[in-house]
């Protein structure tokens, strides 16, 4: 429900009238005594925006100590400082410290941050991006092209033609693009004038927050698929079984995308309703492999279960994925 705050109009003079301002609002707006108020007088309504100079923020800064820390832990650390919008991290460590070629990888895979300065004791990386000129749709698009081709070389794994350190070099270009469209969201959320100057308003952030989120999954999925397909030597048949319904689930990610895009939302309710077919499918293949090779008592085998297994669950969740795309699809106006 919408809460109307209602207001009195005061009289000031002879010829007008003042109307008190929600704090709540001056304060979101970052708006002092003097600054300027754009009226829009549509008849019924009066809309007031924000004085149209851009106000710069003040840029944001974080030291990150090093010292004594777990490369994962400290990758954690510089990632959530990104995404949480600080413009310059600090990252301090000992000179005799063997991580930095790390820790130079980890801000590397961050869009827009770049590397400085760097001392025997310190990286100063800064972000140079502006996230007003980020367009989330071309972000969209740019990981759904990606994910599709990572999809497509993880079914070539199934007949023998598998490059999965491509395929692995990609899921790392979802991420970075993944942790922009994060930090450009979450920036817009809390400022509505950097949502103003992206034209999006509030629902779509959201919408497209989770469009994001899906992509990177699918993308996650697909190296997972690819790694078990490559390490592990399955007889052609089972492999064939695989690729069937590898192609389907494809072929279903290419309509939701398409759906998405084109505001198809009868083409959304169809992934919806038909995604239970392509779970049963997976799980019947690895009830009739599990029983096909139940009399086989070796190490091989059991290796293989494993690895038809880890496939199997993750088709599933990537059948999972496109049900959770198209349920979003719909929630588009």
């Amino acid at each position: 429900m919408v809460k109307i705050d209602v207001r009195k109009l005061i009289s000031f003079g002879k010829g007008s009238f003042i109307l008190s301002m929600p704090k709540g609002w001056i304060e979101k707006n970052n708006l002092k005594k003097g600054d300027l108020i754009s009226v829009s007088d549509d008849g019924f309504e009066l809309t007031l925006s924000a004085g149209q100079q851009e106000k710069k923020p003040d840029a944001k800064e974080i030291d990150i100590e090093a010292r004594n820390k777990d490369i994962e832990f400290l990758k954690a650390e510089i990632v959530s400082s990104y995404l949480n919008g600080y413009d310059t991290i600090n990252i301090l460590y000992e000179s005799s410290t063997k991580e930095v070629p790390k820790i130079k990888d980890i801000i590397r895979n961050l869009s827009g941050l770049e590397i400085m300065e760097q001392t025997s004791t310190r990286i100063v990386a800064k972000n140079l991006i502006n996230i007003n000129e980020i367009s989330i749709h071309n972000i969209i698009r740019r990981m759904d092209i990606i994910t599709r081709a990572m999809m497509e070389d993880s079914i070539l794994c199934c007949r023998g033609q598998c490059n999965y350190d491509s395929i692995c070099n990609r899921d790392v270009d979802v991420n970075r693009l993944y942790f922009l469209s994060y930090r450009v969201i979450k920036n817009a959320i809390r400022n509505p004038r950097i949502a103003k100057s992206l034209g999006i308003e509030p629902w779509q952030l959201h919408s497209d927050n989770l469009i994001i989120l899906r992509l990177e999954k699918i993308a996650d999925r697909q190296k997972r698929i690819a790694r078990y397909l490559c390490t592990n030597s399955l007889d052609r048949a089972a492999l064939g079984e695989l690729a069937g319904i590898y192609t389907d689930i494809s072929e279903a990610y290419n309509e939701v995308m398409k759906s998405y895009y084109s505001s198809d939302k009868q083409t959304a309710i169809k992934i919806e309703i038909t995604n239970r077919e392509r779970t049963i499918a997976c799980d019947r293949f690895l009830e009739k492999y599990t029983n096909t090779h139940a009399s086989t008592k070796n190490r091989s085998f059991n290796s293989n279960l494993v690895a038809v297994a880890k496939i199997i669950e993750n088709m599933k969740a990537t059948a999972v994925e496109l049900r959770n795309l198209a349920r979003t699809v719909l929630c588009y106006e």
